[in-house]
């Protein structure tokens, strides 16, 4: 079976060119003509010599999704199924942020997945329900941003890793992407316009924050207390609040990039006074800010147990939330929903495959 060349960094690149006695600048000129110039046949590349193209392309694999579907909300956001070549899925969703006059897109985001399915299990989170599949390999988070661009005929501004799965459970392959996608040689995207949000994965938060070019980081948090996250998000019994806040320290110390946290509120659970007063004190910690969250409707998976008797906080009640975070100091909006007519929102994706518009490959 062929290897995906985009899996490969670049010692291993290398030691395939020396066996076949190339030079180590033959590295940089294929990766160069996949990464900025987009090339998705090795026959594509007319710098390379012959016998190098015939090598690489009876050996080695440049593309590794199709697109399944395509649905489109009336917001204007998009969700991508796409089907690794070994007969996996998963999802990615486009978002358009546009400006005060609601006419021109001010800033265009990919919302990335780093696994098939997810092991983590949080009860708010469609994904979980449909269990864990596979950790996704470098290049199926790269092709996830490149098809998507091709589809649309645009340039993102901006990726989240904040699809389905965990990104720091699958950290050395998040890693191998970051260093391609920040790389300034490829011009695919600046550090700073990337995040990845994290149900609290406090040793490699730690790791993350001694990578090369630092990107953004989210906590997904949504309570203050371990007893509440404890029941919400299972990987809070293997780190609790105080060891996920010391990580949170670290990764600010080190970076200098500030914090978000993430917080879904949920009526009758985490909406309380008290946790306003806990919330504070955590993003006061390092500089920070709060996205406050709507939960969005996952009945479609038909959750059970403690999943099932979770109920959307009422908009008067994520406004007062918000506007007493900001009294107290900390910057608090409520984030946009978007695709949740398509099953696209946060906490959404469970692999839906309605409404096909168009199957392509890549």
């Amino acid at each position: 079976m062929k290897r995906n060349i985009k899996n490969l960094n670049d010692s291993e690149l290398r030691e395939i060119l020396s066996s076949q006695k190339q030079p180590a600048f033959r590295s940089e000129q294929i990766k160069k003509a996949i990464y900025k110039n987009r090339k998705k046949e090795f026959s594509e590349i007319s710098n390379l010599p012959k016998s190098l193209t015939s090598y690489l392309t009876e050996n080695f694999e440049i593309n590794s999704l199709k697109i399944r579907t395509v649905r489109k909300s009336r917001d204007g956001s998009v969700k991508f199924l796409f089907e690794s070549l070994d007969g996996n899925s998963l999802e990615a969703v486009y978002m358009p942020w546009f400006d005060d006059s609601s006419e021109n897109v001010e800033r265009e985001t990919l919302c990335i997945s780093s696994m098939s399915g997810c092991s983590v299990g949080c009860a708010f989170c469609a994904t979980g329900k449909i269990g864990f599949k596979k950790n996704l390999e470098i290049a199926e988070m790269i092709d996830q941003i490149f098809l998507v661009e091709d589809y649309l005929h645009t340039k993102l501004t901006n990726i989240v890793l904040m699809g389905m799965g965990e990104p720091l459970m699958n950290y050395s392959n998040v890693i191998g992407a970051l260093e391609i996608l920040t790389d300034p040689n490829y011009e695919i995207f600046n550090r700073k316009r990337i995040t990845i949000s994290t149900s609290g994965i406090a040793p490699r938060i730690k790791q993350l924050a001694k990578f090369i070019r630092p990107v953004k980081l989210a906590i997904s948090l949504h309570a203050t207390s371990n007893g509440v996250r404890d029941k919400i998000m299972p990987i809070n019994q293997s780190f609790k609040l105080e060891t996920l806040m010391d990580a949170v320290e670290e990764y600010y110390k080190i970076t200098k990039i500030p914090i978000t946290y993430e917080y879904i509120i949920f009526d009758n659970l985490n909406d309380t006074e008290n946790d306003i007063v806990r919330l504070t004190k955590i993003a006061r910690r390092v500089p920070s800010r709060v996205n406050i969250i709507p939960f969005n409707d996952i009945s479609f998976t038909n959750p059970t147990g403690f999943a099932s008797e979770l109920k959307p906080a009422k908009r008067e009640k994520m406004e007062y939330f918000a506007a007493k975070l900001r009294e107290k100091g900390v910057a608090s909006i409520i984030r946009d929903t978007f695709g949740g007519d398509i099953e696209a929102a946060c906490g959404q994706l469970a692999l839906s495959e309605e409404k096909i518009i168009q199957t392509i490959e890549i």
